[in-house]
């Protein structure tokens, strides 16, 4: 039994990597694994799981052109400076208001303050974040982008808001860039092209969060830098400034799209329905929260300025 169990387990791991299986998918597919199936008894998973979120990060810096995305998301660089700011601001209120672990909210409003599972995921390992933690962050994040690709576009019709008004809107709002294109994409084509471009100058605040964190966070006794940014900042700056062959660029960010999958899967087989009791629905009341106030805020200030 144990020996079928081990292999339905490698071989969901490995469904993962085909592109027909996003994040979200997988990520189901981890929970309900580690809901009905449980324990298989790999001890290393954990720390593989580790690794591999790390080198997923880094593999990301080479989808990310750093010149090309300030110059087209210049138009919004303010709105999406004071949405990462506030909502930052307002989770760590909220986090004391609510009780919650600290660093499982951090999480929570580190997707929703800039892009959603990567930077859940690249945030983990900065601030140690356990499994149970990532998985339960991760969970809310991504159930909100679900939700977020179908009612967008009826929201955006309701306030009468133009395809440049939308895309904007949804480049601060959703959380994960896989939302982001899909709700604006439904919208139009203007709506889309902008909401692409702005959204990845969102992503960029990664990199000041990763290393502000890095910083704050060190254990006075004993410090491990995450040398992962710098690997990540690295691939980026390749990516932007030496002459590497598109198909190499996009085939490193489809490898990255596809290695989150399967670490989400790993996550998620951790995480079991009896876990999520434990959690709570603090978590998901928290994780609407903010993301009504980034929502609502931001639909205000686009409708007013722009």
């Amino acid at each position: 039994m144990l020996t079928f169990k081990r292999s339905l387990f490698l071989g969901l791991a490995a469904l993962c990597l085909l592109p027909a299986i996003n994040a979200p998918i997988a990520l189901i597919m981890g929970l309900i694994f580690g809901s009905i199936i449980g324990d298989v008894g790999f001890n290393q998973v954990p720390k593989i799981t580790k690794w591999l979120l790390q080198i997923a990060v880094v593999a990301l810096g080479f989808g990310i052109a750093v010149d090309k995305a300030i110059a087209a998301g210049s138009e919004g660089f303010t709105l999406t400076a004071l949405s990462v700011v506030a909502v930052l601001g307002l989770g760590l209120l909220l986090t004391k208001r609510f009780n919650l672990d600290k660093k499982m909210s951090f999480l929570i409003s580190s997707g929703t303050a800039i892009c959603g599972g990567s930077a859940i995921a690249s945030m983990a390992p900065v601030i140690n974040a356990s499994t149970r933690e990532i998985s339960s962050a991760l969970a809310v994040v991504f159930v909100l982008n679900a939700v977020a690709v179908f009612i967008f576009p009826s929201l955006g019709a309701f306030m009468h808001m133009t395809q440049h008004q939308f895309g904007l809107w949804c480049a601060v709002a959703i959380h994960d860039t896989s939302s982001v294109v899909g709700a604006a994409s439904v919208y139009g084509k203007e709506a889309l092209e902008l909401a692409t471009t702005a959204k990845l100058v969102r992503v960029l605040w990664i990199i000041p969060l990763m290393l502000g964190m890095a910083v704050f966070t060190k254990d006075k006794k004993q410090f491990k830098f995450p040398w992962f940014v710098l690997f990540f900042i690295l691939a980026m700056v390749i990516s932007t400034f030496l002459p590497l062959p598109k198909a190499l660029t996009l085939s490193m960010f489809t490898f990255s799209k596809s290695l989150m999958s399967l670490v989400l899967f790993l996550m998620g087989t951790s995480l079991t329905l009896k876990e999520f009791k434990v959690v709570g629905y603090k978590p998901l009341v928290y994780g609407i929260a903010l993301w009504i106030f980034v929502g609502v805020a931001s639909a205000a200030l686009i409708l007013a300025f722009y």
